[in-house]
């Protein structure tokens, strides 16, 4: 079953503020992650909550999208992760829980023919920008709630398998530096 995007969760955007280096909530923005929506470096902005703000605390299944530049991925937010807010290059997803799965619209949104979609969005401007309404009307092909629970983790078995393949290619590389080491090193007895 074909939806609008609009039909199964609520948009708003992330909050523009100024980041500081200390807060009690992490001021979430896009170099805080990879194009595939995985959080690469440690969180270095931060915001204080207040009255003002404080209507921007992200909620478990909240999911980031970015609205604005080159790579338009996503993140689903997970209150394991501590208070945060998104800031206004994102988009902040609220799904319908009841007919859709945060991690399963994230795994959508960064795959490459949605991307690809996103891009002709933004296109003709200097800074690529998704409007809200375009968002809104973005159609999803909705399988049932078991269907997008094995798409999510045929995901996550492909994120331990990609781990454990570099976990695996870094040994290698040390095994192959020893080697090396201890061949131009050795002592030599002439």
């Amino acid at each position: 079953m074909r939806v609008k995007l609009s039909n199964i969760a609520q948009l708003q955007f992330g909050l523009y503020s100024k980041p500081t280096e200390n807060g009690n909530a992490a001021y979430l923005q896009a170099k805080h992650f990879d194009d595939w929506g995985n959080q690469t470096n440690k969180v270095d902005t931060f915001i204080q909550i207040d009255q003002k703000s404080e209507s921007h605390l992200l909620e478990e299944g909240d999911i980031l999208l970015v609205g604005k530049g080159m790579r338009n991925f996503a993140w689903t937010y997970h209150k394991s992760f501590g208070p945060a807010m998104a800031s206004s290059i994102f988009f902040v997803i609220k799904p319908d829980r009841s007919r859709v799965i945060p991690d399963f619209l994230t795994t959508l949104f960064n795959m490459p023919q949605t991307q690809a979609h996103f891009q002709t969005l933004g296109a003709g401007s200097s800074i690529p920008s998704i409007r809200k309404s375009e968002l809104e009307a973005f159609t999803v092909k909705l399988p049932s709630l078991e269907l997008q629970e094995k798409t999510i983790a045929i995901k996550q078995l492909h994120y331990k398998d990609m781990d454990l393949s570099r976990q695996i290619f870094s040994e290698k590389q040390k095994v192959y530096q020893e080697v090396i080491k201890n061949i131009i090193y050795q002592k030599h007895e002439d």
